[in-house]
């Protein structure tokens, strides 16, 4: 016997109308002992207290492996009287070898294992039954083959129930009694016999020898109603429906040429279904409008025997389970321009778009929960955020990491600065609290991981709000898995992706960097994400928040599948105040010091800049080129001295593009590539304290095209647009905006 069905075996010795609890244990035991949910399921169905095959499932799906080891699954069948296989086998090798010594002193006293039940002799104390027994009357039964058990038999009492006076139904496999099942006097409960399995056994009703039909049925009740609508045929009874099955297939392979009919109780048609199909048989379903497990006993009863008849006589093949949808479904392209798809809509515009997944990532601290609480905010009212337009929408903020208490702190203080009403925002925002369950996703190991009735109730929350926006802070708690491991990020974000696409809403992650990211600044303009690579390619959208040494903070764009990219956003953070443009923060001490240390940055910047391009050295425009700003200039004096971090040069060369000083100007190099560099515009070279640009010389006729592009390339032309220059500070030179600073 291998393992599976060792622990099959152990399975069946165990009574499965046991307590609730128990019956979880053992679940959590035969799914570690390698058994899959069709064990599980078919066990479970065989006790008193089965519920049903949805209730099976979701408990089985609940279970984590390892939780309880199959170890419990053989203590407990060990218990109710189960021989274990695996202890009895034979030796193996030559008979005549000699046994290893053994030393007394190290034996361990084992507890010797409980008696299996004896069900020959239970069955022999029971005696004949009668038609006045209260069960057969009532569902108009035969005495034939079942039995009572008697007053004077020693007591046999089965889940706290004594048994004296109930109707005995035995499981025969031939002539080899399997087990008995009890029909409590009192109750009319249906008890199975602690320690003894059904195997393939069944019980009869009728002459199945000669039957040409033969009803599968799960009790005894609907076995004598069918017998006494179709005298001619035969009833098995298979004791629950998760062995209709596995007695269909016995009986298909005894009875090749019977008709096999499946009479499933209301409420199990599907399953009834699937069972005909694989034997090739017929099946009947009771009629419309009756209530779960109303079964053919019951119609007997209620319409008479003819009614039931009638019925069992339109019994008929199975309808072919429906195709399924395919996996890879087709895309038209003939209507393209006809019929054209809607364009990507957003929520926060250019950053969040509706039915996809966005991630902002951020170190610990910068402050990515209160800034989403803001959207969150601005979403539910149509308010802009950072100047940036909102759809109004309602909006669902799950806080995993951050309890209650906090997040109504922070939410108060955006209703305060705002001068909100929070009552505006009753039916709009939904806050949820998910510290104490915060996975919405949990794997263990390898495997590829499952969601959680958190998730659950997110999805139920989304759908009941209509919501438009769902941010989730943050994934280092709702995300119970290994953050390297791409299948399982890959789950967890397609799972998310399902939130999106049930109300068509933007759904916005929450991420940390971790601290080798941080230490090794990589995600100022790179991956500001850590772990697999799968959280970037998965979301559609990707932002990044850092802090400066000065204290500004850049939101910063870094994956945009749906659009083009926003250029960053430098914001400050006043005291007692929210984060906000730097731009609009006109009382701001540190920002205007700041604003005026980066015209002085900027000022030395476009005169290394104007430099480099004298000597034929261009900084590129594109961020990921070897020769960007940064790249190119890092070794330069001048350029080290300014103490200027990947993220602040690319601020400070993005306020100069706005404010006119400096533009992209096309060129080609020595073999004749096409690139963009940056050259000081006119305010520029003002700004910057430089002479005006000499003018291009013009070239001869006779040059080729290569030749004019480099001596384009070699002194560029002035541009004659006027840049947008702005405030009059902005034309002092370095010199006088240092002293104003120091003076500050």
């Amino acid at each position: 016997m291998n393992d599976l069905d060792r622990a099959r075996d152990a399975l069946a010795h165990i009574d499965a109308g046991i307590a609730r609890d128990a019956w979880v244990r053992i679940g959590m035991a035969a799914k570690s002992a390698g058994l899959s949910f069709d064990d599980f399921h078919n066990w479970s169905a065989t006790g008193g207290n089965y519920v049903s095959e949805n209730d099976c499932r979701t408990v089985w799906k609940s279970f984590k492996d390892g939780s309880v080891t199959a170890s419990t699954l053989y203590g407990m069948a060990l218990a109710e009287g189960w021989q274990d296989p695996a202890k009895s086998r034979p030796r193996t090798g030559n008979a005549s070898s000699p046994r290893p010594s053994i030393n007394p002193a190290k034996q361990t006293q084992h507890r010797p294992a409980k008696p299996a039940v004896d069900v020959d002799a239970i069955w022999a104390r029971c005696i004949q039954s009668d038609k006045a027994d209260s069960y057969i009357d009532h569902k108009q039964g035969k005495p034939d083959g079942v039995r009572i058990y008697p007053a004077s038999a020693p007591p046999l009492v089965i889940k706290g129930q004594d048994m004296t006076g109930a109707l005995v139904v035995p499981c025969w496999d031939g002539d080899k009694l399997q087990t008995l099942q009890f029909i409590a006097l009192a109750s009319s409960e249906k008890l199975n016999l602690p320690g003894a399995s059904f195997g393939d056994g069944f019980f009869v009703v009728g002459d199945i020898a000669s039957a040409k039909k033969i009803f599968i049925v799960e009790g005894i009740g609907q076995a004598w109603a069918t017998v006494k609508a179709d005298p001619a045929s035969a009833a098995v009874v298979c004791f629950g429906v998760g062995r209709m099955a596995r007695v269909a297939k016995v009986l298909r392979d005894k009875y090749p040429a019977a008709a096999l009919v499946i009479v499933p109780d209301k409420g199990k048609e599907e399953q009834a279904a699937k069972i005909a199909a694989d034997v090739a048989g017929l099946m009947v379903a009771m009629p419309d409008g009756k209530p779960d497990n109303y079964d053919c006993n019951d119609l007997m009863q209620e319409a008479g025997v003819m009614a039931l008849a009638a019925l069992l006589e339109a019994a008929r093949e199975p309808a072919p389970p429906p195709k399924p949808e395919p996996l890879l479904k087709s895309v038209s392209v003939f209507d393209v321009l006809s019929n054209p798809a809607p364009p990507p809509a957003f929520i926060w515009d250019g950053y969040l778009f509706r039915g996809v997944v966005a991630l902002l990532g951020a170190h610990g601290g910068i402050g990515k929960s209160t800034i989403a609480l803001m959207l969150a905010v601005c979403a539910a009212l149509g308010r802009s955020l950072f100047g940036v337009g909102t759809v109004q929408c309602n909006t669902v903020f799950a806080s995993f990491e951050d309890g209650t208490g906090i997040v109504r702190h922070r939410l108060a203080g955006i209703c305060r600065a705002w001068n909100i009403n929070p009552a505006d925002l009753e039916g709009k925002l939904y806050i949820v609290d998910g510290t104490e369950n915060p996975e919405l996703f949990s794997a263990d190991n390898r495997s590829a991981g499952d969601t959680t009735a958190s998730y659950d109730e997110l999805c139920n929350l989304v759908q009941s709000t209509g919501a438009g926006l769902v941010v989730v802070d943050n994934a280092s708690d709702s995300f119970g898995g290994d953050e390297i491991n791409r299948r399982q990020v890959r789950a967890f974000m397609r799972a998310l992706a399902q939130v999106a696409r049930l109300t068509n809403c933007a759904a916005l992650l929450l991420a940390h960097v971790d601290k080798g990211t941080s230490r090794a600044r990589k995600a100022e303009g790179g991956e500001g994400y850590s772990g697999s690579t799968a959280w970037h390619n998965s979301a559609r959208s990707r932002l990044f928040m850092s802090r400066a040494e000065s204290g500004l903070l850049t939101l910063e764009h870094q994956k945009s599948n749906l659009g083009k990219m926003r250029e960053p956003l430098t914001l400050t953070w006043p005291d007692n105040g929210l984060p906000m443009l730097a731009s609009d923060d006109i009382t701001g001490l540190t920002a205007s010091k700041q604003g005026r240390a980066d015209d002085i940055a900027a000022a030395a910047l476009l005169r290394i800049i104007a430099e480099y391009e004298s000597r034929g050295q261009y900084c590129n425009t594109a961020v990921n080129s070897r020769t960007h700003v940064h790249a190119l200039l890092k070794s330069e004096p001048e350029f080290i001295a300014l103490k200027l971090r990947p993220d602040d040069t690319k601020r400070i060369v993005t306020q100069c593009q706005r404010a006119k000083w400096i533009e992209p100007l096309d060129y080609r190099t020595a073999d004749r590539k096409p690139h963009q560099r940056w050259t000081p515009t006119t305010d520029g070279r003002f700004f910057a304290g430089l002479p005006a640009a000499p003018s291009a010389p013009s070239a001869p006729s006779g040059m080729d095209g290569a030749s004019v592009n480099m001596a384009q390339a070699g002194a560029p032309s002035a541009p004659s647009g006027i840049g947008g220059v702005g405030e009059e500070s902005t034309h002092k030179d370095g010199a006088e905006l240092a002293q104003e600073v120091a003076h500050d």
